[in-house]
């Protein structure tokens, strides 16, 4: 039997093994060294490798670039964690299938090698080959139309909330937050609780700007891609986004919210909205799974600090944009 299908074979039937069987059992929430997603992953390759050294398949180089373009397909489809948005994994699958070319044309050898078949195939040396694939092709055009054009969700029950209601309590790295008592441990007692004070104008408090500080750097680590280097959603990544990323500069969002309602975005991200906010959810990710408690209030206090604005607050009736009038100082961003 022709070694080129065999090792076709050997590649379809492990997937599908895989996806089947191993998958199902690795694909968990709670990670661990051995059981996680990316573990199963790197299974597939050594796998494949093994049983072709072993049976010494030696595959051609058309058929090792379909194996390694649909590894990436599957790796992005199915095995990162949380799910990508689509114009992410088109943009990703672009530059895995750019890599996975400039692979196959390293040189004129492998690059004459990798395109012989395609060539037999469409000047009929390969005759199954060449009905197989013109029978098919309709096919694969008509149902990738129809998955296209089909509607993916139903049509949603209740309008979308821009800002949904939060839970009244939120676990996060084992701790149990009340959101309407919570406060950021890095401004109660340094911002009076709360009381009549405000940060961006209290610089020599240097404990409290240290915190900031660090809550700065975290944000360019991690967060400053999509929500912009100056916090007004316009990062480099924004774009591929549907929804787009919070603008923290505009007064509609952070300047509106309680910082305990940001710390319960920040740490559940998109997955963690609830109903009201699908099927259009935020693309973020779960922070928490990535930074700690600390990092994530630190990143809060920068935020606030940078844009100008007071976390929202209903501990008095008083205004703060009143308190700042009786003081004589401009409101709003600086």
């Amino acid at each position: 039997m022709n070694k080129t299908f065999i090792s076709f074979v050997v590649f379809v039937v492990t997937m599908l093994v895989f996806h089947n069987v191993v998958f199902p059992i690795m694909n968990i929430k709670e990670f661990s060294w051995v059981m996680n997603p990316y573990v199963y992953y790197l299974l597939i390759p050594i796998t494949l490798i093994f049983i072709n050294i072993t049976l010494r398949l030696k595959p051609p180089v058309s058929l090792i670039a379909l194996m390694v373009w649909v590894l990436g397909f599957y790796f992005y489809k199915y095995v990162l964690y949380p799910p990508i948005p689509w114009t992410l994994f088109i943009t990703y699958m672009v530059m895995w299938s750019i890599g996975t070319f400039l692979y196959v044309s390293q040189d004129a050898n492998t690059f004459r090698e990798f395109r012989s078949p395609i060539v037999k195939t469409i000047i009929g040396e390969y005759k199954i080959a060449r009905i197989v694939l013109f029978a098919l092709l309709p096919v694969l055009v008509g149902w990738m139309t129809y998955q296209s054009i089909y509607p993916t969700f139903q049509e949603p029950v209740e309008l979308r909330t821009v800002h949904p209601a939060p839970p009244a309590t939120t676990k996060v790295h084992g701790k149990t937050w009340v959101l309407e008592t919570s406060r950021n441990p890095y401004r109660v007692d340094e911002q009076d609780n709360y009381k009549n004070s405000f940060p961006f104008l209290d610089a020599d408090k240097n404990e409290y700007m240290k915190n900031v500080t660090e809550g700065g750097s975290l944000f360019f680590q991690n967060c400053h891609y999509c929500h912009g280097d100056q916090l007004n959603g316009i990062g480099m990544f924004s774009h591929v986004f549907n929804p787009t990323p919070a603008n923290f500069i505009d007064p509609g969002t952070i300047a509106m919210l309680r910082e305990s309602f940001i710390f319960w975005r920040v740490a559940k991200g998109g997955p963690g909205l609830p109903n009201e906010s699908t099927p259009w959810s935020s693309a973020m990710p779960p922070w928490e799974e990535h930074l700690s408690t600390e990092e994530m209030w630190k990143i809060i206090l920068f935020e606030y600090w940078y844009t100008g604005w007071h976390p929202r607050t209903f501990d008095t009736e008083e205004s703060y944009v009143g308190q700042w009038e009786k003081e004589g100082k401009p409101g709003g961003a600086h």
